[in-house]
C-alpha cells in the first residue's frame, strides 16, 4: 500500500518547527523529577499546550512513592591499600547508610546480573557493577541486596575521559509499593562513580583486595503528584494509548524533551483531524518514571483498568526520540502487530526515500521504559527512527553516552530526526484508529509460542513433559491462521466501501475476538506476576512464557532431591496455567470464525 492523499495531506500538517518549539522550552526548564516545581510547570505547560490545540485535557492528582534527594549527598573513599577520595552521587530510593557510614571489602561484579554473583561471596561485602540495559539498575541493588552485600557501587559509561554522573534509581519495585514489596524498593545504599574512577578501581582490584567506605542517603516518601492526560474521541469505543515519561534527569533532553515533544505534535495534527477518526486516542505525559519507576503509568493502569482492559488496542511508548544521527525508520513491538507496523514504516520510508531497519530477532517482553501494559494484555509498540551507519563510527548507540546527565543538552537531539518520528507516529495511529479491521496477526503470535516452547521442551531436556502445550499451541495456530484469513477478508470488503455496510456486525465480533486473545496470551506469554500486579523493574526473569521458564532449572537437579520435586510441582502449575489460557484462546478464535463467512 502506498501513501494515500489524505495520508499526505495529514503528514504535510506534521510541523518540525512547533515540535522543535516544544524541545526548546523543555530544555530550558532542565531536570524535572516528579515532586518539583519545575516538574509541576511542565505539567502546566503541557495542559495549556494541549488546551491551547483544543484538545481534552487533565491533569488528575495522585499519591505516588517518591524519591528526590540531594544526589550530591554521598562520599566515597578508598581505604586500602590507600587512601583515595571518589567523587560519587546518591542513586534515588536507596537505602540510606547509617550516619557514619558502611565498609567493606570490594567485589567488582561485572554488569550485576544473576550470573555474575554465581561462585562469588558478596556478604557484607560492597560490589561494583558496571552501568548497563542489562540487567538495569534497579535490578542490580535488587540482586546484590539479596546476596547480602553491604552496598554498591556503579560505574558510569559515559566511556574514559567523559568526567560525568549517571543520574537515577535503584527503585526495584514497579509502580507505587504494596505492604509485600515495600522492602524491595532499595535494599541497600548505592552511589554512581564515573567512567575513569570506575576504571582506577577495577585496576586496582587486579592488585589485590580493596576496601571502600561509603555514605549515602535519599529520602523515600510518598508525595502528591500531578499526570496530564488527554483524549480525541473518534466514533468507537476503542483506543489507542500514546504515552511519554514527563519527569526526566540532567540536561534531560533526548530523556525526555524529545518525547514529550513529539507526543505533543501528534496530538496537535490528528485533532485537526479528528473527523477521520473510527478508534479514539488516549495520551499520557508520565509522572513517577525517573524517581517514582513507572508510578504513573501503573497508577493509570490501577485506576483506568476496566476501560483499558474493554477497549484499548494498542499502547505505544514514545520515549528518547528525535536524537542525533537517528534518520533511519524503525518499528518494533508484539508479533501480533509487528506486519502491520513494518507495512506503514515502509511506505512512508518508499515515499520519503529513507532507509528502514526491521526487527529481525524473536520479540523479546522488555521491562523498561513505561511498559505496564503487559499484564493487562494490550499489544506494545513502537514507531521512530534509530541510528545511521555514521553514528556506530562516531560511537554513538543507544541512549547515548549522555545519558541522565548533564550532558544531555539539546545537541544531542536533532530537529530533523524528531520530524521523521513524528510522521512515522502519527502515520501508524492515523491507520490503526481509520481502519475498519484490527490488522492483528494471530497467526504471528502462535508462532512465537511455538518458538518458544520448542526452546522451552529443550532446556527442560525431559525433566518435565510440555508436549502437550505444544499440541494445544499447534491447535490454537491453525485457528489463528484462519481467523487472520477471515481478518483479511474482512478488510478487502471494507477497501471496497460499496459492499461493506452488511458486514458490520461480523466486523466488531472479530475485533472483540482479537482482543480478547490479547487479554488471554499476553499476561502468560510475557508477564511472571499476570494480569493484575506488575513484575521488577528490568528483571531477567521477565523471558517469554516466564512462568515456564525455571523448566532450565530443574533439568540439572537431581530427581531424588527435595529441591527437584517442589521446582515440578511449582511447573506443573504453571503448566496448567498456560493450558488454560491457550484453550480459551482457542475457543474464542474458533466462536469468531463461526459467524458468517464473507
Amino acid at each position: 500500500m502506498v501513501l494515500t492523499d489524505l495520508e499526505r495531506k495529514v503528514l504535510s500538517e506534521v510541523s518540525k518547527e512547533k515540535a522543535w518549539e516544544h524541545v526548546k522550552w523543555f530544555a530550558d526548564v532542565g531536570e524535572k523529577l516528579s515532586g518539583t516545581p519545575e516538574f509541576e510547570r511542565s505539567v502546566d505547560y503541557v495542559v495549556s499546550t494541549l488546551e491551547g490545540y483544543g484538545v481534552e485535557v487533565a491533569a488528575p492528582e495522585y499519591q505516588s512513592y517518591l524519591s528526590v534527594p540531594n544526589i550530591f549527598s554521598a562520599e566515597l573513599r578508598v581505604t586500602e591499600p590507600e587512601m583515595k577520595v571518589i567523587d560519587c552521587i546518591s542513586y534515588t530510593h536507596i537505602k540510606s547508610t547509617p550516619p557514619e557510614g558502611v565498609e567493606g571489602e570490594l567485589v567488582y561484579v561485572g554488569q550485576g546480573g544473576l550470573e555474575d554473583y554465581k561462585g562469588k561471596s558478596v556478604r557484607n561485602k560492597i560490589t561494583l557493577a558496571e552501568l548497563s540495559y542489562s540487567p538495569p539498575r534497579p535490578w542490580k541493588n535488587y540482586l546484590a541486596g539479596i546476596n547480602g552485600a553491604a552496598g554498591q557501587i556503579q560505574i558510569n559509561w559515559a566511556g574514559e575521559g567523559r568526567r560525568i554522573f549517571g543520574r537515577g534509581t535503584v527503585k526495584s519495585v514497579w509502580g507505587n509499593p504494596t505492604p509485600e514489596t515495600i522492602d524491595d524498593v532499595g535494599r541497600i545504599p548505592v552511589v554512581g562513580i564515573m567512567s575513569d574512577d570506575g576504571a582506577y578501581l577495577k585496576k586496582l582490584l587486579q592488585k589485590g583486595p580493596v576496601r571502600v567506605w561509603l555514605k549515602a542517603e535519599a529520602p523515600r516518601e510518598w508525595m502528591r503528584s500531578r499526570q496530564p492526560i488527554a483524549a480525541i474521541k473518534g466514533t468507537d469505543p476503542s483506543f489507542v494509548l500514546l504515552g511519554s515519561h514527563l519527569d526526566a534527569w540532567g540536561g534531560a533532553v533526548t530523556c525526555n524533551a524529545t518525547g514529550c515533544s513529539s507526543t505533543l505534535e501528534v496530538a496537535r495534527v490528528l485533532n485537526k483531524n479528528r473527523q477521520l477518526l473510527r478508534r479514539s486516542i488516549r495520551f499520557a505525559w508520565f509522572q513517577g518514571h525517573e524517581n517514582g519507576i513507572m508510578s504513573g503509568s501503573t497508577w493509570y493502569v490501577d485506576n483506568f483498568w476496566e476501560d483499558l482492559s474493554r477497549n484499548c488496542v494498542a499502547y505505544f511508548n514514545n520515549d528518547s526520540v528525535g536524537m542525533v544521527y537517528q534518520h533511519v525508520y524503525m518499528c518494533g513491538g508484539d508479533p501480533i502487530l509487528i506486519d502491520f507496523l513494518k507495512s506503514v514504516i515502509s511506505d512512508l520510508a518508499e515515499e520519503e526515500g529513507a532507509s528502514t531497519q526491521f526487527p529481525v530477532a524473536k520479540y523479546h517482553p522488555v521491562k523498561t521504559g513505561d511498559q505496564s501494559f503487559y499484564g493487562v494484555g494490550i499489544p506494545s509498540c513502537n514507531a521512530r527512527t534509530t541510528y545511521t551507519k555514521e553514528a556506530g563510527e562516531k560511537g554513538i548507540s543507544g541512549l547515548g553516552w549522555w545519558y541522565h546527565s548533564d550532558q544531555d543538552t539539546i545537541d544531542k537531539a536533532d530537529p530533523e530526526a524528531l520530524h521523521m518520528a513524528n510522521k512515522a507516529m502519527t502515520l501508524v495511529l492515523l491507520r490503526l484508529c481509520t481502519i475498519p479491521v484490527l490488522p492483528y496477526k494471530v497467526g504471528q503470535m502462535s508462532q512465537w509460542m511455538l518458538d518458544t516452547l520448542d526452546e522451552l521442551n529443550e532446556k527442560a531436556k525431559g525433566s518435565i513433559d510440555i508436549s502437550s502445550l505444544v499440541s494445544k499451541t499447534r491447535a490454537f495456530s491453525e485457528v489463528a491462521t484462519d481467523l487472520d484469513t477471515k481478518i483479511a477478508a474482512l478488510t478487502k470488503v471494507w477497501q471496497s466501501m460499496e459492499s461493506a455496510r452488511g458486514i458490520v456486525e461480523e466486523t466488531e465480533a472479530v475485533n472483540r475476538a482479537v482482543v480478547e486473545i490479547c487479554r488471554v496470551l499476553s499476561p502468560i506469554n510475557y508477564t511472571l506476576k499476570g494480569r493484575y500486579d506488575q513484575d521488577y523493574y528490568g528483571a531477567e526473569y521477565v523471558r517469554p512464557m516466564p512462568v515456564l521458564q525455571p523448566v532450565s532449572e530443574l533439568a540439572p537437579l537431581n530427581p531424588d532431591t527435595g529441591g527437584y520435586k517442589a521446582l515440578k510441582t511449582k511447573l506443573v502449575r504453571a503448566k496448567n496455567m498456560v493450558s488454560d489460557a491457550i484453550d480459551k484462546a482457542t475457543s474464542i478464535a474458533a466462536a469468531a470464525l463461526e459467524r458468517p463467512g464473507t
